[in-house]
């Protein structure tokens, strides 16, 4: 009895112990359905731990090396976000059974280019020269390939709201500021040959969030960011969007793709299988029809 007491209230404090964040996504198994030629399609894939797992029973795994990138995907968004839902389809649809780990952005990254996950995603468009962070003396792109365009999204540069900064500056405007960025992402081409030509004092991030800080703070005249992203962690760390200001123009409306592992075998393969897959779903309309599904049951569950 004295056992059965000591055990049930370790497993209190765990329960109490876990993070608030924990909240919703990891608790829940996640249906995927969708249509393909008027076909039905539901996959339902679940949590363990920080890992988001769908096995339909095909004979091929892929492994996702990804990040909480809210409100697209998360472990904290309901369903998972969007994002989640559209590149597991794709994989889904391309024959793979699809294992999500989320990690911060730069271990993702790391763990790609060593060829330790199959897949980094969702990436920006990489410039040629871009340099590894992982592999001194070489490139990205001398391990990483990139898929056809999955989605777009926008990237804009942000100042603090009391900054006489108001407009996006001119790339060759770049070097008169200092400009935070988070750790192991692309930004934009031209943004980032500046960077990594050194003419620009940076200073990096772990995350959106702290990104955000940065420059809410003064750290950093800049920083780059997805307007949507940005305002989406402003709320949930307790950030007042009349804090800063996103500057117009936008940089660029970045594709979103798959980053392919060279260092895997039969990564040629599954780049193929991807590449005919996407125009697909997008002449399926994939990706809408995911969206007002989860729009539609978070709506009704009152997650939104």
């Amino acid at each position: 009895m004295f056992m059965l007491y000591i055990r049930m209230t370790v497993l209190i404090l765990a329960v109490a112990l876990l993070p608030a964040s924990y909240s919703y996504a990891q608790r829940q198994s996640i249906t995927i359905d969708y249509q393909v030629n008027d076909a039905t399609m539901s996959y339902t894939g679940f949590w363990r731990g920080s890992t988001f797992i769908v096995d339909a029973g095909f004979e091929r795994n892929v492994v996702v090396a990804t990040l909480d990138w809210p409100p697209y995907l998360g472990r904290n968004q309901c369903q998972g976000g969007w994002l989640l839902h559209y590149m597991a389809a794709l994989l889904l649809q391309a024959g793979y059974n699809p294992e999500f780990r989320f990690l911060p952005w730069a271990r993702a990254v790391r763990m790609t280019e060593l060829g330790h996950a199959d897949i980094l995603a969702p990436e920006y468009e990489i410039e040629s020269s871009a340099p590894s962070d992982v592999i001194p003396g070489s490139t990205r792109l001398n391990h990483l390939a990139l898929s056809s365009a999955l989605a777009h999204a926008p990237v804009h540069y942000v100042a603090a709201a009391d900054s006489a900064i108001i407009q996006a500056p001119q790339i060759s405007e770049l070097p008169n500021y200092s400009l935070g960025i988070v750790r192991g992402y692309q930004n934009a081409p031209q943004v980032d040959q500046v960077i990594d030509s050194g003419q620009v004092i940076v200073q990096q991030a772990i995350d959106d969030a702290q990104n955000l800080n940065l420059v809410v703070n003064g750290r950093v005249n800049l920083i780059i960011g997805d307007p949507l992203v940005l305002h989406t962690v402003a709320s949930a760390n307790g950030i007042d969007r009349a804090a800063y200001r996103v500057l117009q123009p936008s940089i660029t409306n970045q594709p979103l793709y798959f980053a392919l592992s060279k260092t895997r075998p039969q990564w040629q393969v599954l780049m193929q299988d991807i590449n005919q897959t996407i125009p697909v779903a997008n002449a399926q309309q994939l990706r809408r029809q995911l969206t007002e599904r989860i729009d539609e049951h978070c709506a009704a569950q009152g997650t939104y």
